[in-house]
C-alpha cells in the first residue's frame, strides 16, 4: 500500500486491520430518499436525455436510480464526449456526479457491515480485507495530478519520441497498441469480459476502459505482478480470471499509485502514461485512459485515447481535440502515472 497519511495497515497482516482504519465514501448532504426526490426534479432533463439514448439504442437496463447497473451505465457517460450535444453533455456530467455520490449510500452500508465486525473484534478474512480495500475511498489527502497553466507549454517541445525507459517500458509501443485497438476489442483480452456480461465481443457490452489501458501497458513491456489473489491490489495480470486491477478503474488506481506513483503535475506526463479520473471527488476512481500524444506541458497538450466511450485523441463526431483539459474543465480529479518510473 502507498505511504499516504492515514494509510491502511500492511495488507500482508490482516489481523492488524482495525475499525479505526475504516473510511466511508462521500455522499450527498441529506437522506438518500430525499436526495433521490430532489434529483428526479433537478436532473430531469439529463435523465430524459439518457433514457432516450437507452431507448433509441435498444439498451436493456432498468432506469431506476437505485439500480446498480443503471448507476454504472450513467457513470460511463461521464466521458461519452460527442455522444450528446455540448449543452446536453453538460447536463449529463452534472447528473453523473450526482450518481457518483448517490451510489455511495449503498456502498457505505457494505463498509459499515465490515466495521461492525471489526468493532466486535471479529477477524476479517483475506478476501474480506481485499473487498474492503476496494470499497473504501482513497484518503482525503491522497496526492492527485495538478493541472499546469497553459502558458507553461510554450517552452516545452513534443515528447512523442520513444523514451528508452530503464524499466523496459516502451511508451511508443503503448501508443501504437492503443491506436490499433482504440475502436475495437482484442479477442485475446476481451473474451473473458464478453462471456461474463453475456454478449459478443463486438457488441462491447462491458465497461472496458481499464482493460484497454492495461493491455497497452502490458504489450509495451509492463510485466504482470502477482499478489495473494486476483483481488489483491498488488496483483496486476490477465489470465483465466484477470486481476481486479486489470479491468477496474478504482482497482487500477490502487495498483499503479504504488507501482508508479502519482505524478504531481500534468507537465510530468508524456505519451504512454496512464491517467485516472474521479468524477465527483468522492475518492472512488471512475475512469482510465492513455495519453497517446503529447505536444507540451499543459493539460490541453495531453491527448487521450480510451474505451467506453471509444475515442482517439478527438471527440467522436467532431474536430475537437480530446485532451486532459476536458477532464479538468468538467471538474474531475485526475491521477496520472509516469510509467517509465514504475517498478517492473
Amino acid at each position: 500500500m502507498s505511504a499516504e497519511a492515514q494509510s491502511l495497515p500492511n495488507n500482508d497482516n490482516f489481523n492488524v486491520f482495525k475499525a479505526s482504519d475504516i473510511r466511508f465514501l462521500k455522499t450527498l448532504p441529506g437522506d438518500p430518499e430525499v436526495e433521490k426526490k430532489k434529483a428526479l426534479k433537478e436532473h430531469s432533463v439529463a435523465i430524459d436525455i439518457i433514457n432516450k439514448h437507452i431507448k433509441d439504442n435498444g439498451i436493456q437496463i432498468e432506469t431506476d436510480l437505485d439500480n446498480p447497473e443503471y448507476q454504472q451505465f450513467v457513470k460511463s457517460l461521464g466521458v461519452a464526449y460527442g455522444l450528446f450535444s455540448e449543452a446536453d453533455m453538460e447536463k449529463v456530467v452534472s447528473f453523473v456526479k450526482f450518481i457518483d455520490l448517490y451510489e455511495n449510500y449503498a456502498i457505505n452500508d457494505k463498509i459499515k457491515a465490515y466495521k461492525d465486525k471489526l468493532e466486535k473484534n471479529m477477524t476479517l478474512s483475506e478476501d474480506e480485507i481485499d473487498e474492503l480495500i476496494i470499497l473504501m475511498p482513497i484518503t482525503p489527502n491522497a496526492p492527485s495530478t495538478a493541472d499546469n497553466k497553459a502558458s507553461d507549454s510554450a517552452s516545452v517541445s513534443t515528447t512523442d519520441i520513444s523514451v528508452a525507459a530503464s524499466n523496459g517500458y516502451d511508451n511508443i509501443a503503448a501508443r501504437d497498441y492503443a491506436y490499433e485497438w482504440w475502436n475495437g476489442r482484442n479477442p485475446v483480452y476481451s473474451s473473458y469480459y464478453a462471456d461474463k456480461y453475456g454478449c459478443k465481443i463486438d457488441e462491447k457490452c462491458w465497461n472496458d476502459c481499464a482493460n484497454f489501458v492495461s493491455q497497452a501497458l502490458h504489450e509495451a513491456g509492463m510485466k504482470y505482478k502477482y499478489g495473494s489473489n486476483y483481488q489483491d491490489p498488488k496483483s496486476w495480470s490477465f489470465g483465466v480470471v484477470p486481476s481486479y486491477t486489470w479491468g477496474g478503474a478504482h482497482n487500477f488506481y490502487l495498483h499503479w499509485r504504488d507501482r508508479a506513483g502519482v505524478a504531481a503535475y500534468v507537465s510530468d506526463l508524456q505519451t504512454g502514461d496512464a491517467v485516472n479520473a474521479d468524477f465527483a471527488g468522492d475518492g472512488h476512481i471512475d475512469h482510465t485512459a492513455l495519453i497517446t500524444r503529447n505536444t507540451g506541458s499543459s493539460s490541453s497538450n495531453k491527448y487521450l485515447t480510451q474505451h467506453t466511450y471509444d475515442a482517439k485523441e478527438v471527440i467522436p463526431g467532431t474536430n475537437t481535440a480530446y485532451t486532459l483539459a476536458k477532464w479538468y474543465n468538467d471538474g474531475y480529479t485526475v491521477f496520472g502515472y509516469e510509467m517509465d518510473k514504475a517498478t517492473n
